[in-house]
């Protein structure tokens, strides 16, 4: 996530102030922050007990108060509250942030000279936090934000679109200026809009260039972030003040108009305050002035009030998004739209068939990885088209796959069919099954002695574990010339070789498989992770949709869209 931290209202205004307006507002990293806390933290919050739901109360309290001194006292009362649950180490960290925050010197309780005249109204605890880390950081609300993350536990990967103390002000179309982001936020003038925003530093207009004043030695690049990304969704919001500002930046345009992401921008449901008056094509053409528009997809709400319901200046998806709240989006909803559309998939109807290994399982994956692929197994509804060992395959079922539903499955490269129930196996296809004697002729060589392996009914011969078995690869093919150009050796997995008829493969068990489930090739979608280079990089010849994702993970997204 990419934002910019140019927010000086309420406490954050009061904090910027604190440091004598050398740091950025901490509200806007505090919330995304805190966002994506409750949603990596879901589990451990229903603990009322637990470190987590202490920590989300903590950095969740407002409070107003009188004084510098009333508002040192109960920030201390609340941290100490909260010391059991959060642990010590944390709580004395925190503390430090307060008492560098408050005093110019605490061991001498002489109070910071800029807190006179600070009203602590509506005023947010965190706020302290985040801004008393920037501080020590050498004024870096990014560097902040990464010790911020960490006391969290959540990954640090809210970025700053830059790390230069700025302020925001705004002209509109009467020339009048805006000078405190606040008042921008709440402008509410359709017969006067804001026509510009504009970022100072030290008064005088400056615009800064991504990742400027920002220590990419010690936390990722926005130029890195954007540069790697499959995706790119530009959010809904308060457009001038929120994101125009970050759209600003020198250079932004170049890398996303060289980036190979898709690009999606998501639409308000109401006019926000700060654009009245203005439509969806008339945001476009904001957002246009500084980022490239033409491969931008626009979402939008088919409920939402006239003039933001539908966008003709560039590609757009559309659907009935709302949330509870009309003005809101549901999530769901807005996520499963644009996934869709990124997978092409919206409007599906046909017959799924996926890979198993590495797209909805992977066993060489980490606890987190495995506890993905547990769920991927519950997830998809559709075929198994593998090109493991019957036994491998049939052992995930058995372990990980708890749907009513039966599933038919296809194993060793497609041939072996059985399904989730009985487990009890056919073969589609007898022609491909292997003559016995290659296996006499491959025990000959001394290296693969004792490691020949017979699988799928006899389709496919495995000869593992090896090594140097590019050279072996050259043995294995010597040995099949008896057999007249009948067979062939493929190097496969990550010890092996498989040996099988000439043009054997999940290609070809693909057509059958088709065939017995009376399926045509455009009524169905193959879902793999090898379908760019690798065991099903042709399955395409054979004119089903093909959809690569890159590991469990990926492959969860995509379950999760079709579902939703």
């Amino acid at each position: 996530m990419i934002i910019n931290a140019y927010d000086n209202g309420k406490s954050t205004g009061a904090c910027r102030q604190v440091f004598g307006g050398r740091i950025l507002g901490p509200s806007d990293l505090r919330k995304n922050h805190m966002t994506q806390f409750r949603l990596q933290k879901a589990s451990a919050l229903g603990d009322p007990a637990s470190r987590e739901s202490a920590l989300n109360k903590l950095f969740s309290i407002r409070f107003t108060t009188e004084g510098r001194e009333n508002c040192y006292d109960l920030a201390c009362e609340l941290l100490e509250n909260s010391r059991t649950a959060i642990g010590d180490k944390d709580t004395y960290g925190l503390k430090g942030l307060l008492d560098y925050f408050f005093f110019e010197d605490v061991r001498s309780s002489t109070w910071r000279a800029a807190l006179e005249g600070i009203e602590f109204k509506d005023f947010s605890l965190a706020n302290i936090f985040y801004s008393a880390s920037a501080a020590l950081n050498g004024y870096s609300m990014r560097l902040a934000g990464k010790d911020m993350a960490a006391v969290l536990g959540i990954r640090d990967n809210v970025h700053l679109i830059s790390d230069v103390n700025l302020y925001l002000e705004a002209r509109t179309e009467s020339g009048r200026v805006i000078g405190d982001e606040g008042l921008i936020v709440k402008w509410d003038n359709p017969d006067d809009k804001i026509a510009s925003v504009m970022l100072l530093r030290d008064g005088q207009e400056y615009i800064p260039a991504v990742d400027e004043g920002t220590d990419v030695a010690k936390v990722p690049s926005c130029r890195d972030t954007i540069e790697k990304a499959d995706i790119i969704i530009f959010s809904s919001g308060t457009q001038w003040s929120s994101l125009v500002p970050s759209y600003m930046h020198s250079g932004l345009r170049k890398i996303l108009a060289a980036s190979g992401a898709r690009k999606y921008v998501v639409m308000n449901n109401v006019e926000d305050h700060d654009m009245k008056g203005v439509s969806a094509d008339g945001i476009v053409d904001i957002i246009g002035q500084n980022i490239p528009v033409d491969d931008i997809t626009a979402v939008v709400n088919l409920d939402a009030v006239p003039g933001l319901d539908r966008v003709g200046r560039i590609r757009s998806i559309s659907g009935h998004i709302s949330g509870e709240e009309k003005a809101k989006h549901d999530p769901v909803k807005l996520v499963s739209l644009i996934m869709k559309d990124y997978f092409g998939v919206a409007g599906f109807k046909g017959t799924m068939i996926y890979d198993l290994d590495g797209t909805l399982w992977d066993e060489r994956a980490n606890n987190r990885g495995k506890a993905v692929g547990a769920e991927n197994m519950n997830l998809f509804r559709g075929i198994i088209h593998s090109g493991n060992s019957r036994e491998h395959v049939r052992d995930v079922f058995r372990y990980l796959y708890h749907q009513d539903a039966l599933t038919d499955i296809y194993s060793d490269f497609g041939n072996v069919h059985f399904n989730s129930g009985d487990y009890a196996e056919d073969i589609l296809n007898e022609g491909y099954v292997v003559d016995p004697a290659v296996v006499t002729e491959l025990e000959k060589i001394p290296a693969f002695k004792g490691k020949v392996l017979v699988r799928g009914g006899g389709c496919v011969v495995t000869v593992k574990p090896l090594v140097n078995r590019a050279a072996l690869l050259a043995k294995a093919q010597e040995a099949l010339e008896a057999f007249g150009g009948k067979y062939e050796a493929r190097i496969s997995g990550h010890t092996s070789i498989d040996i099988m008829a000439r043009g054997y493969g999940k290609k070809a068990m693909l057509r059958e498989i088709l065939e017995r489930h009376h399926l045509k090739a455009d009524e169905v979608l193959f879902v793999g992770n090898e379908t760019e280079q690798g065991a099903e990089a042709n399955i395409k010849e054979t004119g089903v949709r093909v959809l690569q994702v890159d590991d469990v993970y990926e492959c969860n997204v995509f379950l999760r869209t079709v579902n939703a």
